[in-house]
């Protein structure tokens, strides 16, 4: 993609929008975040620099806690992409909203008996934008 010396990174995950159809690009460069206000020259990226681009979106974990014999089942949003692994979420969960996850585990596709290896990344579990993922006790 061309892009003008003044272009932000803003600018340029507008034309990534536009271009490629992503709706929530995250864009990074030699492993660091690129944020919006900034220029493409803060970060000295220069011509034929090779930029990683990668959809973000939003799942929702259903966390099922039980307290004094009631079960309730509370939603948490995170902000996530593809290759973010079933670990990469528990620590999500725990530094966010506080959830200890020592005794839960993730439940895919009503199948109980099947819990995904924290190594494991949302995009081989088929997970994508608006995807429900619950969270139950072991």
């Amino acid at each position: 993609m061309q892009v003008n010396d003044d272009a932000t990174v803003g600018d340029l995950k507008t034309q990534i929008r536009q271009t490629l159809g992503l709706s929530c690009p995250e864009l990074l460069y030699n492993r660091v975040k690129l944020e919006d206000d900034n220029t493409l020259y803060t970060y000295n990226i220069v011509n034929d620099s090779c930029i990683l681009v990668r959809e973000m979106f939003i799942i929702i974990c259903c966390v099922r806690e039980s307290k004094v014999g009631v079960t309730h089942t509370r939603p948490f949003p995170l902000v996530v992409h593809g290759h973010n692994t079933f670990g990469e979420l528990k620590w999500m969960l725990r530094t966010a909203f506080d959830i200890d996850m020592t005794n839960k585990k993730f439940i895919l596709f009503e199948i109980p008996d099947f819990e995904p290896p924290d190594s494991s990344p949302l995009l081989h579990a088929g997970l994508g934008a608006r995807c429900s993922v619950n969270v139950v006790d072991k």
